[in-house]
């Protein structure tokens, strides 16, 4: 395909290499987050993360976190494969809210909860949309 006809050609939101380049950096963070937890045992703080969070072992929130990127960034690979993008986009969501209002309603950090809620959450709800919208080439 020649230049011309690349550049002609129509890009969705799925396309920007920045959402690869970020499920890398979140499997990195994800595995970091697992190896914490692994070898201290106290990667998840009540005062940090809230009560909720302890509900489930910290190695269950890294899990979710590095599979649904790995979905993520798999999906989001030439040829995009939507139905990967919408599942790990979809997981994330629901981690980064769950997360995002453990924090904030049960005694955790404001600012992880903002962090959560405002800054991720969103990216993946869009990432998510766009996966199951039906009207991209």
């Amino acid at each position: 395909m020649t230049t011309l006809a690349r550049s002609l050609q129509r890009h969705t939101y799925l396309y920007q290499p920045v959402l690869c380049q970020m499920q890398i950096a979140v499997i990195l963070f994800g595995s970091l987050f697992w190896i914490e937890a692994r070898l201290q045992g106290d990667a998840l703080q009540a005062s940090v993360f809230g009560e909720f969070a302890l509900r489930f072992p910290a190695e269950m929130w890294a899990g979710v976190m590095m599979g649904a990127s790995a979905l993520c960034w798999i999906g989001l690979r030439h040829p995009v494969k939507r139905w990967m993008v919408a599942v790990g986009a979809g997981l994330q969501t629901v981690q980064y809210l769950a997360l995002g209002w453990s924090a904030i309603a049960t005694g955790g950090e404001m600012v992880i909860g903002l962090h959560c809620t405002t800054l991720f959450a969103p990216i993946y709800v869009v990432m998510f949309w766009e996966a199951i919208r039906n009207d991209t080439p």
